[in-house]
């Protein structure tokens, strides 16, 4: 089908399924990988290559597509789209035949095509360019290079817990950065000295609380940052917040029903988010902006954003420096999306990602029996960070990919992912472009932060990480970013 969509235009001519067939028999036990495309479309005299997969559990349709330039150097063209139903099959191939017209031949000349089928439906994907991640100092090894080890990283002891979430802040007053690392029943507040970590406060919990996220700011404004703990006890928000005061950590509030987040809007600067809980729907109601008055926090006014979202599944940003108000956020399935405000003050989509990120196993599970089963859940979304790390003046988006495996990705519930990383993108003003990433890391990145953690003045890329797939002990890692921002300068 494709092949009679992309050979309808004159300037395209396609290679003969014969050919095909019989260059691809040469390969039929190996994984088909991007340098036997090339091979095959070198064999049968083609300039580009069309190749991919189609996956169909149920009703769901996912195609995943690569087009490769075979007698030229340039970077591979990825389309990705997934749906239900049958039905949408043919004006998603038309979709990518156009596109693809449009941007491998931009227009001009005459070019042979070798076509591999791909069907689907609603088209949500389009062709994109994906940039080379860019290569690094001999040095620098944990921004990808092809090298035997990673150099530059450090590591902190094993924890025996997995670890919900991590915050690096100034939380005592003394104008030197803490580390607040929050386990499934348990706060634990270090600093790190002389490469070790020293640990400074301990907040035990029984098993019957569960913790779901920590932030920090000078919400009260006070001159000192507050920790903004979000819990459920026996199926009840019960969030508090710590302040350092009289030389030890408080309890400044305490019984609050609300999920928590403190948030740097780029407009209204350092404010407190909250939202309400249903035992049966999870997220409840509209997010709301917190604030200190006579002591208690209190409901001030709705924040504006669009009304799928929840108080974790999204970021604030102005990505074209424009001064508009720009939101990142991710869906029920990890597919980022941008929206930004239509002439009407209305929230519009205008971008939504070909590829997954972030994968998250904090998670609130709905109607449970037991610890192992659940009728339903809602995942607290990974973290989307917007900062400029290469000092160009214009943020990046920082966020991680959890990799479950093939077949975890049609799964409801994910138990496990078996692999990790981060990944450094940049809004080019059609859609979000990968600057770099790391390498792959064992086990399941948990939380994330670009902070001074070691109080030198610079900051360092801080992961959790967690080992067994998410469900063993924990470490965290921490990346200094200097060589990365000189580099992509």
């Amino acid at each position: 089908m494709l092949a009679s969509r992309l050979g309808a235009e004159s300037s395209i001519e396609i290679v003969n399924e014969s050919s095909i067939k019989s260059a691809l028999s040469k390969y039929s036990q190996e994984e088909i990988t991007e340098e036997i495309v090339k091979s095959i479309g070198q064999e049968i005299k083609t300039d580009y290559v069309i190749y991919g997969s189609i996956t169909i559990i149920a009703e769901s349709i996912s195609i995943d597509a690569k087009t490769i330039a075979v007698n030229k150097i340039d970077q591979p063209i990825f389309f990705s789209s997934r749906s239900k139903g049958l039905e949408n099959l043919i004006s998603l191939v038309d979709e990518m035949a156009k596109d693809s017209k449009a941007k491998i031949l931009k227009g001009a000349g005459s070019a042979a095509v070798t076509a591999g089928a791909s069907e689907s439906s609603t088209y949500t994907g389009k062709f994109v360019v994906k940039e080379k991640p860019a290569e690094t100092p001999e040095d620098d090894d944990f921004i990808i290079m092809e090298k035997g080890h990673v150099k530059g990283i450090w590591k902190s002891p094993q924890f025996d817990s997995s670890i919900k979430h991590i915050d690096i802040a100034d939380i005592d007053g003394d104008k030197k950065n803490e580390i607040i690392i929050l386990d499934s029943h348990n706060l634990f507040i270090y600093r790190l000295r002389n490469q070790k970590l020293e640990l400074i406060k301990e907040f035990k919990g029984n098993v019957s609380v569960k913790n779901y996220s920590i932030s920090t700011d000078d919400i009260n404004n006070n001159g000192v940052s507050e920790i903004y703990v979000t819990r459920i006890v026996h199926d009840k928000l019960d969030s508090y917040v710590l302040e350092y005061k009289d030389n030890e950590f408080k309890t400044i509030a305490s019984d609050l029903r609300w999920f928590l987040r403190a948030l740097r809007e780029p407009k209204m600067g350092s404010i407190l988010l909250g939202q309400k809980y249903s035992s049966t729907n999870g997220f409840f109601g509209p997010v709301q902006i917190l604030k200190w008055q006579n002591g208690q926090l209190e409901e001030s006014s709705v924040f504006d954003i669009p009304k799928n979202l929840n108080i974790y599944n999204f970021q604030i940003a102005d990505l074209g420096k424009d001064g508009a108000t720009d939101i990142i956020s991710l869906d029920e399935r990890d597919y980022l999306h941008i929206y930004n405000k239509d002439n009407d003050g209305s929230w519009k989509e205008i971008w939504k990602s070909g590829e997954y990120y972030g994968g998250s196993l904090n998670r609130l599970e709905l109607g449970a029996t037991s610890d192992n089963e659940a009728s339903d859940f809602i995942d607290i979304k990974a973290k989307i960070i917007h900062e400029d790390l290469d000092g160009d003046g214009i943020g990046e988006i920082i966020i991680n990919r959890n990799d479950p495996g093939v077949v975890g990705r049609y799964l409801k519930v994910i138990r496990s992912y078996k692999n990790s990383e981060m990944v450094n993108l940049s809004w080019e003003g059609y859609g979000l472009e990968e600057n770099w990433r790391t390498r792959k890391i064992d086990g399941y990145i948990a939380d994330y932060i670009v902070s001074d953690i070691d109080n030198d003045g610079q900051k360092e890329l801080v992961i959790a990480v967690t080992m067994d797939g998410g469900i063993g002990k924990s470490y965290i890692m921490a990346y200094k970013l200097n060589p990365v921002r000189s580099l992509l300068r």
